[in-house]
């Protein structure tokens, strides 16, 4: 049977073991600190918050505006290949709005306030900081992802297929 917060779990992991993965601490005005976990993309979340997520995400999804969408006509190829016409959904618009209406408070600002829980941003919010602090720390955490995996043999396109192992 799966046991609940496997996120919350990972993260404790990642942190006996310094890892890219763990909560990072975010120091506020008053000497306090709380917890930033990875970004939602990674599925790190407690149960509750990632599924305020994935209900962020269908309604951006479901409900933003869009450009409009591109019609592509049928097509014959040299090789006898025929494609099938298909239309494609347009872009969500950025800045993200509804009806024309810019989402507020923004985009950026919700997947911090989903990301959290409401009390620990309005926590973060009276100790002085803002959402671009949590963004610098997850942009930062991204850095690292994406620097470990280029350096990872076994990651599709890093530079060795052999890495030297120190002795």
């Amino acid at each position: 049977m799966p046991q609940p917060n496997t996120g919350r779990r990972a993260r404790e992991q990642a942190a006996q073991y310094n890892g890219v993965f763990a909560n990072v601490a975010l120091e506020l005005s008053d000497g306090t600190t709380i917890d930033i976990p990875p970004h939602p993309n990674l599925r790190m979340l407690d149960d509750e918050r990632q599924a305020d997520y994935e209900e962020l995400l269908f309604e951006i999804e479901t409900q933003y505006d869009r450009a409009p969408d591109t019609y592509f006509p049928e097509q014959h190829l040299e090789s006898g290949v025929v494609l099938p016409s298909e239309t494609r959904k347009g872009a969500i618009l950025e800045p993200y709005r509804k009806e024309g209406q810019l989402i507020k408070p923004p985009h950026s600002v919700r997947v911090v306030q989903v990301a959290l829980g409401m009390d620990i941003y309005n926590q973060l919010r009276a100790g002085g900081k803002s959402s671009a602090d949590v963004w610098r720390i997850w942009n930062e955490q991204g850095l690292v992802i994406a620097d470990r995996a280029e350096r990872d043999s076994k990651s599709n396109g890093s530079a060795s297929p052999m890495a030297t192992i120190p002795r």
